[in-house]
């Protein structure tokens, strides 16, 4: 089982980051990890988007100082292919992801890398991956229509949209809350990990990403 680790945890005495490490601690070999806080992932500014549409979805290879802009993009896409497991660990920032995030998923969902389009139809790639995302939020949400958490609503739709067989989520919301209160969620939330990590050892995976065009 091959395990990659995206994760946006900058805050010193992250809670997202304790989590995370208490998943990495249970993985043997040690998982590929991208770290978005030590170097943020590029945004497509007007280089980087003309050339991805023009390599993407026109078939025009890049020039070379194109390509040099859209090569840590590709390393992503190459990374996340690669795997057939992602961890992603990220708090919530205003109801939603940090913005470096976003800009991995931006970089990662690339036409005829990641997805095309068949019949008229969008298709998914990555059909034998699944995903655990990691993320904790000083309130406490409930989940579905109205309410104000729109991180994980947002990460199932974009993992779901490259083929992604599931995605699992461990919440630690509330932690604002006391102290003991947190503990206790913090605890819930190390098990649920658990969990998750053991039904992945008991899988085998079924299928990698198709080859690219």
């Amino acid at each position: 089982m091959a395990v990659h680790v995206v994760r946006y945890t900058p805050r010193t005495g992250s809670r997202t980051a304790r989590l995370l490490e208490h998943a990495i601690a249970q993985l043997d070999p040690a998982p590929v990890v991208t770290d978005l806080a030590t170097t943020l992932p590029p945004l497509f500014d007007t280089t980087r988007v003309d050339g991805y549409v023009a390599r993407n979805y026109g078939g025009i290879e890049p020039a070379a100082e194109t390509a040099a802009a859209l090569a840590p993009m590709d390393r992503y896409v190459e990374q996340l292919r690669a795997a057939d497991r992602i961890i992603l660990a990220t708090p919530m920032y205003n109801f939603g992801l940090p913005a470096a995030v976003k800009a991995w998923f931006d970089a990662v969902i690339q036409r005829d890398r990641t997805w095309t389009v068949r019949d008229g139809a969008y298709e998914g790639w990555l059909t034998g991956h699944r995903a655990l995302l990691i993320t904790t939020s000083s309130g406490q949400y409930e989940d579905g229509p109205g309410s104000y958490d729109l991180l994980t609503p947002t990460v199932r739709q974009l993992f779901g949209f490259m083929g992604f067989a599931g995605v699992d989520v461990v919440a630690g919301q509330g932690t604002a809350a006391p102290a003991e209160v947190v503990d206790r969620r913090m605890a819930q939330a190390r098990a649920e990990i658990d969990r998750v990590i053991a039904a992945w050892k008991s899988e085998a995976p079924t299928s990698r990403a198709q080859p690219a065009r």
